[in-house]
């Protein structure tokens, strides 16, 4: 583990381990510790690291598509699908591997009606999303498409956190 990722999870001691590793890792390695510049305050949804080390998380069973949304995370859904369902060339249709993204999600959602992993997100509403846009895009396509709407569980692994209420942004 390189000594920025090791500062960052003494930082984060409360986040699950499957959230850091699957959420932070990489982004760690590629956009430096700490966090600092618009991306990272885009990936932590405006919060300080600081705040983040403060919150309570939980694992649930949600249903997605019945979430109120944050007008953030609606805009990229909205971007993702009209990129993937509707052909439109916008900035989600130039993001890396997305494309392969959704038909890897597409293929494991046929075979387990469950989304691969959990997804995180910030407790509402609204509901923030943190990590799993791609995944929430397409099981929101998913039940909108009448004849796939049954392939899918509407119960999916999410996990939550949530600030404390004096960090509320």
């Amino acid at each position: 583990m390189s000594s920025s990722v090791s500062q960052a999870r003494a930082l984060f001691a409360s986040m699950p381990d499957q959230v850091f590793n699957e959420w932070l890792v990489e982004r760690i390695e590629s956009a430096g510790w700490p966090p600092v510049g618009p991306r990272w305050n885009a990936l932590l949804g405006g919060y300080t690291s600081d705040t983040w080390a403060t919150f309570s998380w939980n694992q649930e069973e949600l249903d997605l598509y019945n979430l109120t949304y944050s007008k953030e995370s609606i805009r990229i859904i909205k971007g993702l699908s009209e990129a993937r369902f509707g052909g439109v060339e916008n900035a989600y249709a130039s993001i890396e591997r997305s494309e392969e993204r959704m038909r890897r999600i597409h293929q494991y959602v046929k075979s387990t009606r469950k989304l691969p992993g959990s997804v995180v997100l910030i407790d509402g509403p609204p509901w923030e999303i943190i990590d799993g846009c791609h995944r929430i895009t397409m099981y929101v396509g998913w039940i909108r498409n009448k004849e796939l709407a049954g392939g899918v569980d509407r119960l999916q692994k999410a996990w939550v956190a949530r600030p404390p209420r004096d960090a509320l942004a």
